[in-house]
């Protein structure tokens, strides 16, 4: 699985011009704890999060973000995604694709992915479904489980 499959694509940006309080205000408003700063067709330049409200002086958005920031792009595995958000001790990731910002891949979207993820005890077949399944869509085995109780084929 790939970012793509799973990112956010209605991101919320800001610019680093606006004001710090303009940036409060969308981050209070859509509830999100961190916004992309982008300039001219969406360029990734920085990130702001509540932590640079609360920590950082200044007056602008640019005098407070973050700037070189770790992003990713669609084609990264979701696997490697998690393992940076974890290792990097972040909350999330831009999804860039030659520099411009195209969605944003969250913790909770990762959270998502492993509450909605089924394996088959019997053949291995990985199901994503809200609920869990009554049987495989492959060898239509009813032995499925949750995803981290799960075991290799024939073990």
């Amino acid at each position: 699985m790939q970012v793509k499959d799973v990112m956010t694509t209605k991101v919320i940006t800001v610019r680093e011009e606006q004001s710090k309080q303009q940036a409060a205000r969308l981050l209070a408003q859509h509830r999100i704890s961190g916004l992309p700063v982008v300039k001219d067709d969406n360029v990734l330049v920085g990130l702001v999060t509540e932590y640079d409200m609360l920590a950082k002086e200044g007056k602008t958005v640019g005098d407070i973000m973050t700037r070189g920031v770790i992003s990713v792009t669609p084609d990264t595995e979701l696997e490697e995604a998690s393992h940076i958000l974890v290792h990097e001790r972040i909350k999330r990731l831009p999804v860039v694709e030659q520099g411009r910002v195209i969605g944003i891949l969250s913790r909770g979207d990762v959270v998502k992915v492993i509450a909605t993820r089924w394996i088959c005890y019997v053949c291995g077949e990985v199901i994503h479904s809200e609920e869990q399944p009554e049987r495989c869509p492959r060898c239509e085995s009813k032995e499925i489980a949750a995803w981290p109780e799960a075991v290799p084929p024939g073990s």
